[in-house]
């Protein structure tokens, strides 16, 4: 800091108004985060109903091949 008063009290202005800037700065940052990480928890919840479905129909799928299979087997006797 300087010896001159105006200019120390010029710098602590100047510090103050980067602090004040800075705490904006982390605020906004911490709210995006909130925001990510509602996402992500609405993602994984999405992605755990897809896994589900997909199996869903991966099992309805192996029932109508075992159901062609029996068919066929059927049919050919």
């Amino acid at each position: 800091m300087s010896d001159n008063p105006a200019m120390a009290a010029n710098e602590l202005l100047t510090l103050q108004k980067r602090i004040l800037k800075l705490l904006e700065v982390q605020q906004e940052l911490k709210e995006e985060n909130q925001r990510m990480r509602a996402e992500e928890a609405q993602w994984h919840t999405e992605r755990a109903m897809l896994v589900q479905q997909n199996e869903l129909a991966k099992r309805k799928v192996h029932e109508m091949i075992q159901k062609l299979q029996v068919l066929e087997r059927n049919c050919g006797q």
